[in-house]
């Protein structure tokens, strides 16, 4: 089903998509789970999301001009693969992982843009040395960069 739906405006795909209960996790709602039979909260949803037990069943492209990938998410899928779960396997995913303050130093590099965002001009690259927290680069000059960008590039020291 090639196209754009420009009353919904989102391609068709996306429009069946939505028909069928597949959303993207920020439109996805309490109803929306409790009706696929969730009985926990949504928080502990978007949490097994973000950790990758919950995977996307499929992608869409966002509308405007830059048609990034936006990842959709069955309420189903996940209800079915909780199910799987043994009671101490969800036990264990119940309760928030601790962060541990890992930190790591990187070395490496990240390419520099200039001109306007419609029409960007790549102006080289820069190396920068920094400590990785999370998914973020703390570059030590200042500044952060996020750590699986598409114009970085680092290593571990």
């Amino acid at each position: 089903m090639a196209g754009y739906d420009f009353e919904n405006g989102m391609s068709h795909n996306a429009v069946d998509a939505y028909r069928r209960g597949v959303k993207p996790l920020t439109k996805i709602t309490a109803d929306d789970l409790r009706a696929a039979g969730w009985t926990e909260t949504k928080a502990l949803a978007i949490r097994l999301a973000k950790s990758e037990f919950w995977a996307p069943c499929e992608w869409h492209h966002s509308g405007g001009t830059w048609f990034n990938q936006v990842d959709f998410f069955s309420p189903d899928d996940l209800v079915s693969d909780w199910e799987l779960l043994t009671n101490a396997e969800r036990d264990k995913l119940r309760s928030p992982q601790k962060q541990e303050n890992d930190e790591l130093r990187v070395k490496g590099r990240y390419s520099i843009f200039g001109g306007s965002r419609r029409r960007p001009r790549y102006l080289g690259e820069e190396n920068f040395t920094g400590t990785k927290r999370g998914n973020w680069i703390h570059v030590d000059g200042g500044g952060r960069k996020k750590a699986d960008g598409n114009h970085i590039q680092w290593v571990a020291v």
